[in-house]
């Protein structure tokens, strides 16, 4: 079974630390991810490590495909995040395979590239989020004010997203245009996903709810 690490309630600005990261895995995973939350200005700071502590190499979800709204490049986004309001309040906000559309057919799904973590190793991040939150995803683009409703949050529970080697047939091959990041592919590369999150109770945070056909069940 997954450990799962404690860490202490620290209340900090609007969100309140609310104890473990948790996520689920076979036999030898064990991660820890420790996000400090903060605000500042007008915005939600999220800076983040994701410590490997188990035997078994993962790929952890770092930056989505983006084009340069100039050139139409493909680059790695690291700042670029799936935002969700769930059915019981609370918003899932981070790194993760984002759900699929349900008003239409997607050729493949838009999936983050990936960081390589062994065992012992590392990772930090950190992310920027703009208040007020609004729920976001890489196959919806922002819509006028007046098609979201605003909704009052319970908490925010930070997610990343990561895929376990030799699991599914996995192939990770250096990303063309970002080549210290990885593509990863399985036999079904959405549902090999899991995720590790941390739960942030919130006092006096809002969230713009769309009111299209946004999709928010996560696999």
């Amino acid at each position: 079974m997954l450990r799962v690490r404690a860490t202490p309630r620290l209340p900090i600005g609007g969100l309140t630390r609310d104890g473990a990261a948790m996520s689920s895995g076979p036999p030898g995973v064990d991660l820890k991810l420790d996000c400090q939350p903060s605000q500042a200005g007008g915005a939600l700071l999220f800076p983040y490590t994701l410590e490997n502590r188990g035997n078994v190499d993962i790929y952890a979800m770092h930056a989505l495909p983006t084009r340069d709204p100039a050139g139409g490049e493909l680059r790695a986004n690291d700042q670029a995040v799936v935002v969700i309001l769930g059915d019981d309040g609370d918003v899932v906000l981070g790194k993760f395979a984002p759900p699929l559309p349900t008003d239409r057919r997607m050729a493949y799904p838009v999936l983050p590239l990936a960081r390589h973590l062994p065992p012992g190793a590392r990772l930090e991040g950190r992310i920027e989020i703009p208040i007020p939150l609004a729920e976001t995803s890489p196959y919806f683009p922002d819509l006028t004010l007046r098609k979201y409703d605003v909704v009052d949050i319970k908490g925010v529970v930070f997610t990343i997203g990561y895929w376990l080697a030799g699991i599914d047939g996995l192939v990770a091959r250096p990303g063309d245009y970002a080549p210290d990041l990885f593509v990863v592919a399985t036999r079904d590369t959405r549902r090999s996903a899991r995720r590790v999150f941390q739960r942030f109770p919130t006092t006096r945070l809002q969230i713009f709810k769309r009111t299209d056909a946004f999709p928010r069940t996560l696999a």
